[in-house]
């Protein structure tokens, strides 16, 4: 499988970690952005992103082992802790520094874990629609990860992959996918393992209960006073349970934007609008030297 040049128009990158063959995509030059994607995409979700962005930062997006490009070794593990652990090696790997993580979703946790154990080597966090707290403190979404843990569930999603359906077809509010474009999520997950991961990743956050933990007195302590940038859909259902006004007031260095109208993908449905921010935040707070006078984007133009 091959991502579809006209709708990810970047040269594809590899490194081989643990025996592992990662696909990533490193594009642009300046401050570095390292982006941990969701259990429900890859690197293809941030493509806008990337686009936009890496006019003026580097922009660097991988695959997790099995995701989008990725290759998994058989019987290896699928979880947030595997996920944070080849993140980690990614990043020695590519002597990347001075970061500025994004996560989104299980990705947020994901490269959370890592600013946990390494701070120094990351400037700030830019974490979209995820969260930083055990998920037993939310049992909504405690019950709601259980689900993907039973028999009959991921039976279900490996036969008609309904989890990307329903992301693709309701997921995104403000801005109606083009055909291809689902077509592309679709085909990342064609086969049955490949869906299974999805419901793996998603259960074994509700499984770590005491990587959460770290990572949330990580927040506490050493990250609070690392610039953090917070962007959510207005309308999702973690918004509604008021996690990223928690976060904000746990984080006195941060900042809360959300996205009109949106949902849990805010990224798909309005990602200009998400980079405006990114880019506003950057200029005010990353770029070095005389990075704030800096113009803003001319989305049009792209």
């Amino acid at each position: 499988m091959e991502y579809a040049s006209d709708l990810f128009p970047f040269e594809s990158r590899w490194a081989k970690i643990r025996g592992q063959k990662i696909h990533y995509v490193d594009e642009g030059q300046g401050d570095t952005i390292l982006i941990s994607h969701a259990a429900l995409g890859s690197s293809f979700m941030y493509r806008r992103f990337i686009q936009l962005l890496s006019r003026r930062y580097r922009c660097v997006a991988l695959d997790y082992p099995g995701f989008g490009l990725s290759q998994n070794i058989s019987g290896a593990p699928c979880n947030i802790q595997s996920q944070a652990d080849l993140l980690d090696l990614f990043i020695t790997h590519l002597q990347l520094n001075e970061l500025i993580g994004l996560g989104h979703d299980t990705g947020g946790p994901s490269i959370s874990a890592v600013a946990a154990i390494k701070p120094h080597l990351f400037r700030g966090l830019i974490l979209t629609d995820t969260l930083v707290f055990p998920t037993r403190e939310y049992p909504k979404i405690h019950r709601l990860l259980s689900i993907m843990g039973t028999h009959l569930f991921r039976a279900i999603n490996a036969q008609s992959n309904l989890l990307v359906r329903l992301t693709i077809n309701k997921g995104v509010v403000t801005r109606k996918l083009q055909k291809r474009e689902k077509q592309q999520y679709l085909n990342l997950f064609n086969s049955k393992e490949k869906r299974n991961r999805i419901t793996e990743v998603l259960y074994s956050l509700r499984q770590s209960h005491e990587l959460m933990r770290k990572v949330k007195n990580a927040f506490a302590a050493e990250l609070n006073q690392k610039k953090i940038l917070l962007i959510y859909g207005e309308q999702d259902p973690v918004t509604k349970l008021e996690i990223p006004v928690r976060m904000q007031k746990m984080l006195p260095q941060s900042e809360l934007h959300f996205i009109s109208k949106e949902g849990h993908f805010p990224h798909e449905g309005q990602p200009e609008r998400m980079c405006e921010i990114i880019d506003l935040w950057m200029r005010t707070h990353m770029v070095e030297a005389d990075g704030g006078d800096l113009p803003a984007f001319e989305l049009k133009s792209i």
